[in-house]
């Protein structure tokens, strides 16, 4: 994973989750068959039970995306807040230093509170 930033599109996999759900709803798809061809795409590429830093990062990204497209499919939603509360992501961040990981900690907290907030 190529990460820029804490954010929660400032790496490749959720950035690329977003462009795609995006590309997805502007070729005419729905909601549904977007989420549906992105979670194949990344997640059969992958055992997901050696792999839930990948699970947490489409997750996270697709979560992330729907909600600012007023979208927010439930389950999508309950598995980003489930996976957030794992602390699956933040694996990928214990190399990246202290400093790094406390903020990446904060991002995905604060993130994971929007996420409970959604009525």
């Amino acid at each position: 994973m190529g990460a820029w930033g804490t954010g929660i599109f400032d790496d490749d996999t959720t950035c690329d989750v977003r462009g795609d759900f995006i590309d997805y709803l502007e070729e005419g798809k729905s909601v549904e068959l977007a989420t549906q061809i992105i979670l194949e795409e990344y997640l059969g590429k992958y055992n997901i039970d050696d792999n839930l830093e990948v699970l947490s990062l489409v997750y996270i990204g697709l979560s992330a995306i729907q909600l600012d497209k007023k979208c927010l499919q439930e389950q999508v939603r309950k598995n980003a807040i489930e996976l957030i509360k794992r602390g699956a992501d933040l694996e990928l961040w214990e190399e990246a230093g202290e400093d790094d990981y406390e903020e990446r900690k904060r991002v995905l907290s604060e993130f994971k509170q929007k996420l409970l907030n959604v009525k």
